[in-house]
């Protein structure tokens, strides 16, 4: 069970998922917690899960000050969009000088040293990066140490993230913009062929819903294999594919198209899109 203070600046999606998998984890207390939300709706949906809000990032983080008693101990995890940060920056300016925190920023293609230019030079930055199964408990995170971080500043990020997924892994920040292509924009992927799969159903009879209730069954059982094997996914599918057979002739079609490169393509695609992307921020 986390034991200090932590203040969410956002209320949204992830920030949802991240409170509701901490606490039925067990790792996270409620109370101990206060978001920074002015949206009615959302606030609405906090209350239900017994954390604290408040309207600002501002209120929250008096919050924070008071709840830690000034110590420096509470954390600050943000969960906004990356273009309302410098926004959001301005009311952290308006706080007094005080110790220096832990800030978890899970900003997609935002920097640790442009967040801390932003919220302030005192701060210990910690980036992390949740993919969308995190909102069903089954994420994919990766966490590394930003600017002014030093070992230590991640275990609550640590330990909070393996509350909505079996999955954290400690990388260096150069490689977040591939996690984002691989783990992100990963469920897409899967998505994509779901898709394909479905038109590939209707076009040989069946009806729209049948092939995607057929589809839908097929991917989760093969993910639930995959993730509960040790073996290699070619070894997986080898061992699916008779010589010969069905899937060796689908397979052969995918291969002659040259269908794996434009995959790996595809991803590295992403990942470069990732860099420009928070070059042009």
């Amino acid at each position: 069970m986390i034991s200090t203070p932590l203040a969410i600046v956002g209320g949204g999606n992830m920030a949802r998922a991240i409170i509701q998998g901490g606490t039925s984890a067990g790792v996270l207390n409620p109370n101990l917690v206060v978001v920074a939300e002015p949206d009615h709706p959302k606030r609405a949906l906090l209350a239900q899960m017994g954390v604290h809000f408040r309207p600002s990032a501002l209120d929250a983080l008096t919050w924070l000050d008071k709840a830690d008693g000034g110590t420096g101990a509470g954390q600050i995890l943000l969960a906004i969009k990356p273009q309302v940060l410098d926004e959001v920056a301005q009311e952290f300016r308006h706080l007094p000088p005080g110790p220096s925190r832990v800030v978890v920023t899970i900003l997609a293609g935002t920097s640790s040293a442009k967040v801390r230019a932003a919220v302030g030079p005192a701060s210990r930055v910690v980036r992390a990066m949740p993919n969308l199964p995190a909102s069903i408990g089954q994420g994919a995170t990766a966490l590394c140490l930003g600017e002014g971080a030093k070992p230590g500043d991640e275990d609550l990020a640590m330990t909070l993230f393996k509350g909505v997924g079996p999955l954290v892994v400690r990388i260096d920040e150069g490689l977040m913009h591939a996690f984002t292509a691989l783990a992100g924009s990963g469920p897409a992927y899967v998505f994509y062929l779901a898709e394909a799969m479905v038109r590939a159903g209707v076009a040989m009879g069946f009806d729209q819903v049948t092939a995607l209730k057929i589809v839908r069954q097929t991917i989760a059982g093969s993910g639930a294999m995959l993730g509960g094997s040790v073996e290699a996914p070619e070894k997986l599918r080898a061992a699916v594919t008779s010589k010969g057979g069905t899937t060796q002739a689908a397979v052969e079609v995918l291969d002659g198209t040259g269908a794996m490169d434009l995959i790996v393509r595809a991803v590295v695609a992403a990942r470069d899109r990732g860099v420009a992307m928070a070059g042009a921020v």
